[in-house]
């Protein structure tokens, strides 16, 4: 299910990163560090600077709203003090969607 999402909506890079890295969590929150070693898993060097992993994570979750909406699923902030996301389904969504 997951590859379809990610084809259907033709997510890639970081954005499929971060995605694969929340559904993997199954709803529960996933720590920003966790998000980061996905997006970085094949950088030799481990990503760029800290402050540059967090402006990209917060663009591709940005993007993932977009390239989610009307699906049903949704990557939100999570955790104490919004220190990771998780992976939301919008029941209504998607039973709009069966529905149609």
């Amino acid at each position: 299910m997951l590859a379809d999402l990610i084809g259907d909506r033709s997510i890639g890079g970081l954005d499929a990163a971060v995605l694969s890295a929340v559904w993997r969590g199954k709803g529960m929150a996933v720590a920003t560090e966790r998000l980061f070693d996905a997006m970085y898993a094949d950088d030799p060097d481990g990503g760029p600077s800290p402050t540059r992993m967090y402006k990209y994570l917060r663009r591709s979750v940005t993007r993932l709203e977009g390239l989610l909406d009307g699906t049903g699923w949704a990557v939100v902030a999570a955790g104490r003090r919004h220190s990771g996301y998780r992976l939301t389904m919008h029941r209504q969504e998607i039973d709009l969607a069966h529905n149609g």
